[in-house]
């Protein structure tokens, strides 16, 4: 339906490694279990017909695939053969995959940040050209409470659109911001829009998030929340169920589990070692619940020559999917993981981590095993079985 208009599969999740063709021709793939990626597939698709659509997922084991191994990667604990406290080699398409039909100028990403002591809001937005040549274009901006809609600040700007990716920065303000906070999670939506001087109406390009005014920090000793000192309350979940583990017989349990953590008067909950899901997080963002999120990356990952560049991806899409959430406080970087390699290599990635995202406390380490030899702990001796490093 738009002049140089481009058709894009996105594929939420696929684990670990997805190859995609269509029509018999590749067009793209993605090595990480996690996160998503989006592929062109314009020059490829056949519009009015019959398409078919293949997708080769590569899930590694112990023995080599392509060179792939399963330790290798980020894959939390899955294990070969399954035993108890560990996961099972799960994998394959695990989250919906989708076509969309975008105009050839359209907003790539967007990125808030709202300022609960000011009631400012930092906007970026990835603005990508795909129709070959620079364009004039308008990009409007525009904030409004999630639940009821009525904008209640907007601006627009007119900027020069080369071909390729153009970062737009703006910021709205919101005089006397309704706080984002436990027992009250109110949200906002920032909503972007891009259209051309040359496109007709049609052409224009939307997108929208959630985003809430809250602070929370570790500071002088203590956890506050919107200056409130608070007692982090928090357990974590492997997003396991009671029955099928990691394919529930019902999908609701998920949404049970958390609301029971609420319930029970929890303030917070870890995802530990694996990223939440979607709909997990749009929930934190509306029962008040604070996240503790970490990718697979952060535990069990070997040391190897493809280590720092799998670290940094999995880390890294992580962010980039989920740093709009009020209810993320916490990233997470490692998880019991002892000094070597993949800690020295988790201590430098803090910039990257900064880089992403400004905003949030970063945890290094769950568990100070990075000094497991040492007996961290003053006074009290470390039970160590004969046979290996197994503290629980």
């Amino acid at each position: 339906p738009h002049p140089q208009g481009r058709y894009l599969l996105r594929f939420w999740a696929v684990d670990y490694k997805a190859d995609v063709w269509v029509y018999g021709a590749h067009v793209g793939g993605h090595e990480n279990g996690e996160t998503p990626f989006v592929l062109d597939v314009t020059d490829t698709i056949k519009s009015g017909a019959t398409n078919r659509l293949a997708v080769r997922v590569l899930n590694p084991t112990h023995q080599p695939i392509d060179g792939i191994v399963l330790r290798q990667t980020p894959h939390r604990n899955k294990e070969i053969p399954y035993r108890a406290r560990a996961s099972y080699n799960h994998g394959g398409i695990v989250d919906s995959v989708e076509l969309l039909i975008a105009p050839p100028v359209r907003v790539e990403d967007l990125f808030v940040r709202a300022d609960a002591k000011t009631g400012d809001v930092r906007i970026q937005a990835n603005v990508r050209n795909t129709g070959g040549a620079p364009a004039e274009g308008d990009v409007e901006f525009a904030i409004a409470p999630a639940a009821s809609g009525e904008t209640i600040a907007i601006t627009r700007l007119r900027r020069e659109l080369p071909t390729g990716d153009t970062l737009v920065e703006t910021q709205l303000r919101v005089d006397e911001p309704h706080l984002w906070d436990l027992n009250d999670p109110f949200l906002y939506r920032v909503t972007a829009r891009v259209w051309t001087a040359s496109s007709d109406k049609g052409a224009l390009d939307e997108y929208s998030v959630r985003c809430g005014f809250r602070d929370f920090r570790f500071e002088n000793g203590y956890f506050r929340l919107n200056g409130r000192r608070i007692f982090l309350k928090c357990s974590h979940t492997g997003n396991h169920c009671p029955v099928g583990l990691q394919l529930p017989y019902d999908p609701d349990l998920l949404r049970r589990d958390l609301h029971n953590v609420k319930v029970m008067g929890f303030n917070a909950i870890r995802f530990i070692a694996g990223v939440a899901t979607r709909y997990q997080l749009d929930l934190c963002d509306e029962i008040g619940l604070m996240v503790y999120e970490e990718p697979y990356a952060n535990w069990c990952l070997e040391d190897s020559p493809k280590m720092a560049e799998r670290f940094d991806r999995s880390m890294g899409e992580m962010i980039l999917r989920d740093r709009n959430h009020p209810s993320i406080v916490i990233w997470g970087l490692l998880n019991e993981t002892q000094d070597g390699p993949v800690f020295r290599h988790a201590v430098g990635a803090l910039k990257q981590v900064r880089s992403l995202d400004d905003s949030r406390m970063v945890m290094l380490n769950s568990g100070r095993w990075d000094k497991w030899k040492t007996n961290p702990v003053v006074g009290i001796d470390i039970w160590r079985p004969a046979d290996g490093t197994e503290p629980c």
